[in-house]
């Protein structure tokens, strides 16, 4: 491993000098980001393809829930945290492999492109590929990540697209045989499992200790401290597991709606979408405490889980009410 990563940072460095790329990585390394996929995926959901976008928000979710575990549980270092030449173009806190953005853009964009390749199979996949690959490349480039950690996250993302596509269609009909209590017990079991893992992943990672000059390099590069064991990302991705859950039960009764219609309705879908998303996900941030840390992870899990249910059945349950959505006809 400790020589892969000298030839990482190599490369790193010399990717670091060829002139005039900054703005363009950045660009790219934004498509991968949390905040990014938080207005794709409810814009899908929303306003063009629910079933799309529904499945979509399973991708996403499972794939950053799972890359948290896996950060969490392997505690491997970023480059510049490593060695001083590599400047820190951006800024992360959390270990480093795999990669969330090259595991992300390639469950997410894999999944987006193998939904709409039916007409245009080689455009869809060129498209997603190169998406995948620029996603990627900025993260090295950044000095974020080294080549490993990337082809990791491809690796891990790869896998779980291949999940999705075995395995949707046949437990999507089993849960659809199930009772609402059934389903929103299933959620909650889903979550609780992955309230376990994460609760092991920590104490995997607390049996070793990071090398105290991880942290100094980072600081010399001026980016945000690094805090690579806190378990923040665990429990947002366990409240948007649970969110998720429980939201596509409750839509599934009694929310479910037609994305399409005319297009004022569908902006007006979006921006009222769009404001809620913004209350339950940065606006209960500014009220919640932050200490003590249980309570403060307490909170941020329930935080979290509103969000996804308000995305996935409560936003939804309100454009039907107002008007602004047809219920989707029975097929």
């Amino acid at each position: 491993m400790e020589t892969l990563m000298t030839w990482g940072i190599e490369l790193i460095v010399a990717l670091q000098r060829i002139p005039g790329l900054t703005a363009a990585m950045q660009l790219f390394s934004q498509l991968g980001t949390e905040e990014f996929f938080l207005i794709v995926m409810p814009a899908i959901y929303w306003c063009v393809n629910a079933r799309l976008g529904a499945g979509l928000a399973v991708a996403l979710i499972t794939s950053n829930a799972l890359n948290g575990l896996l950060k969490m549980a392997l505690h491997l270092p970023r480059p510049y945290w490593v060695d001083t030449r590599v400047r820190a173009l951006s800024s992360e806190t959390s270990y480093g492999l795999p990669s969330g953005h090259a595991q992300n853009a390639m469950a997410v964009w894999g999944y987006l492109a193998s939904q709409v390749a039916r007409v245009r199979p080689a455009l869809a996949w060129g498209l997603a590929l190169g998406l995948i690959f620029l996603i990627s490349l900025s993260r090295v480039y950044l000095g974020m990540h080294f080549p490993t950690d990337v082809v990791g996250g491809w690796v891990v993302g790869a896998a779980l697209l291949w999940a999705v596509w075995r395995w949707q269609a046949p437990v999507t009909e089993w849960l659809k045989r199930q009772s609402l209590a059934q389903q929103v017990l299933v959620a909650v079991l889903v979550a609780a499992v992955y309230v376990a893992l994460a609760a092991g992943a920590l104490a995997l990672a607390g049996g070793s200790v990071d090398a105290g000059a991880w942290a100094t390099n980072a600081a010399a590069t001026q980016a945000e401290p690094i805090a690579p064991r806190s378990p923040n990302g665990l429990a947002s991705a366990g409240g948007m597991i649970l969110g998720l859950g429980v939201g596509l039960a409750l839509a599934h009764r009694w929310a479910r709606f037609e994305a399409g219609g005319p297009w004022g309705k569908r902006v007006a879908r979006f921006v009222i979408g769009a404001v809620g998303l913004l209350l339950f996900w940065r606006g209960l941030a500014l009220v919640f405490p932050d200490d003590p840390l249980a309570l403060a992870l307490a909170l941020r899990y329930v935080r979290y889980a509103l969000t996804a249910l308000w995305a996935i059945f409560l936003a939804p349950w309100v454009f039907v009410k107002v008007g602004l959505a047809e219920r989707e006809s029975m097929r």
